[in-house]
């Protein structure tokens, strides 16, 4: 089975500012505010990818391996495509 594609949602606006990210489902959409773990997520998600590449580049940037962080990765993507600001192709 081929992992799911996530891209940057249409609706969702979004800046980083010192090495935090905002990002809010427009227009309603309440901002959230992702720092550290999250950012990361949010930068390897926003080139766009399989959920297998965004758990690849989690895993390069953190230094780690893709089985330590694939969990955690899946289930914060999970999060963000909830909140309307990513989704899965």
């Amino acid at each position: 089975m081929t992992a799911p594609g996530v891209e940057v949602s249409a609706a969702a606006g979004w800046v980083e500012v010192d090495g935090v990210v905002y990002a809010a489902a427009l227009p309603d959409g309440p901002p959230l505010v992702l720092h550290g773990p999250g950012a990361l997520v949010w930068r390897a998600a926003v080139p766009g990818g399989t959920l297998t590449e965004v758990v690849a580049r989690v895993a390069a940037a953190a230094e780690t391996s893709a089985e330590v962080v694939a969990d955690d990765v899946t289930r914060f993507v999970d999060d963000l495509v909830a909140a309307g600001v990513l989704t899965y192709a």
